[in-house]
């Protein structure tokens, strides 16, 4: 077993990776009585075109989601429900556009939870008849997103800002996806991406880190696991184009919801070598200058009466994009657009900004390990953006630059833009 320092937090991760492939990854707290378990592969709505064992594939939409739906079944007619409610834990799973995990969280019997998650997660069943019934509650779960303001921010967004790339379609996929999903779909996505090579489990909290690598090493020893084919998944070369440049969409909302999405190609930035990371750093910190919580906008806004709570800000990227969001509600969304891209033309730094947003972000970082949940969420994210969990975020964060920073800001003027905005509908 591998104990890192994790820099200047005085805390510490501990990685082992067993001989069937599973890494995992601990960190311990004393500081808590409880502890939360992930157990997550490297398999999202987006992984739908692929080889796999010199064949090519194409899943419908949706199957990694509905895959997390059925693994809860067990071959003996009970759920994995059933067992962690006796146990008095909480459960839940998740699918996203990249990633799908099995989380538990508890503060008692540490072995048994750790234990069954293992179990339940590496025992694939899925028959004609649950596959079916299924398919008629994620129908409803399909129904209840398309009317869900919060979620149409987001799928909005990204059918507007992708040509190709899947992020563009629901996680869940549509109804007409579900209705095409087989038994064999899922035994085929189960066994190209479920295999421990691409999985990793994480722990955060109060338990100790080799009875947890001992737990994990007793319960999966009579587990037979194949020799590991990666999948190959398709690459999709995403075009410098949007689909629409301009949306409105009526919602249930109270007020208009807008978000403003930039494009931002990565080959801006290629001369400056930059890593995703320390781009996403620099990125974020010009995105908190210009339009944070005390940013100048905001407090013009705000006081002026143009919105009535803070901006918010999005950061994803894919292989060849940066995608930025930048949203609020409110009952003036001409005004508040224009002054939007006004701010974009003219984004500013300074030292002193720059170092007093580094220092509160070192701060945060700190600060955030007294939060099991966000500690092991930083952990999966790291995992799957960069290849690794960064235990020295701390010296990217010092390294940060003015220089480097004006030149970030001057290449992302270069990018598309996209308008989404939810309207209050109007009354009958």
């Amino acid at each position: 077993m591998k104990k890192t320092s994790i820099k200047k937090t005085g805390e510490y991760v501990y990685t082992e990776t067993l001989e069937n492939g599973l890494q995992i990854i601990m960190v311990p707290s004393d500081k808590v009585k409880n502890y939360y378990l992930t157990l997550n592969t490297k398999f999202g709505s987006i992984h739908t075109d692929f080889k796999y064992n010199g064949k090519n594939y194409k899943l419908p939409k949706g199957t990694a989601h509905f895959l997390e739906h059925l693994l809860f079944n067990m071959p003996d007619g009970t759920s994995a429900h059933d067992y962690f409610s006796k146990l008095g834990s909480s459960i839940n799973a998740y699918t996203s556009y990249d990633i799908t995990g099995y989380e538990v969280y508890s503060n008692n019997k540490f072995k048994e939870n750790l234990s069954y998650l293992l179990k339940y997660v590496y025992t694939p069943y899925f028959t004609k008849e649950l596959v079916a019934s299924e398919k008629g509650i994620i129908t409803e779960e399909i129904k209840m997103i398309g009317d869900n303001p919060a979620s149409e921010i987001v799928y909005g967004m990204f059918r507007n800002i992708f040509i190709k790339d899947e992020r563009q379609y629901l996680i869940s996929g549509t109804v007409q996806d579900i209705k095409k999903m087989t038994a064999d779909d899922l035994y085929l996505a189960y066994d190209a991406f479920y295999h421990p090579e691409n999985m990793f489990l994480i722990i955060t909290g109060n338990f100790k880190p080799e009875e947890a690598v001992a737990i994990a090493v007793d319960t999966l020893k009579d587990f037979e696991f194949p020799k590991y084919n990666k999948p190959i998944l398709k690459e999709v070369n995403e075009p410098y184009k949007i689909q629409n440049k301009y949306l409105e969409k009526e919602m249930n909302v109270d007020k208009e919801k807008v978000t403003i999405c930039l494009k931002i190609p990565k080959s801006n930035f290629k001369s400056l070598k930059l890593s995703d990371l320390e781009l996403r750093l620099y990125i974020n910190l010009i995105i908190r200058v210009n339009f944070g919580a005390t940013s100048l906008l905001k407090e013009e806004l705000l006081s002026g009466g143009i919105i009535t709570n803070s901006i918010s800000t999005f950061l994803t990227m894919t292989d060849e994009y940066i995608i930025q969001a930048i949203m609020t509600s409110t009952d003036y969304p001409d005004y508040f657009i224009k002054r939007i891209k006004e701010t974009l033309n003219t984004l500013i730094i300074s030292g002193d900004e720059l170092n007093r947003k580094v220092n509160s972000s070192v701060s945060n970082l700190i600060m955030g390990f007294d939060e099991i949940e966000i500690v092991n969420g930083d952990i999966g994210e790291d995992i799957i953006n960069y290849g690794k969990y960064i235990t020295d975020i701390y010296s990217y964060y010092k390294d940060l630059n003015l220089e480097t920073a004006e030149a970030v800001l001057q290449k992302m003027k270069k990018h598309l833009l996209a308008i989404t905005i939810l309207k209050p509908k109007e009354e009958q």
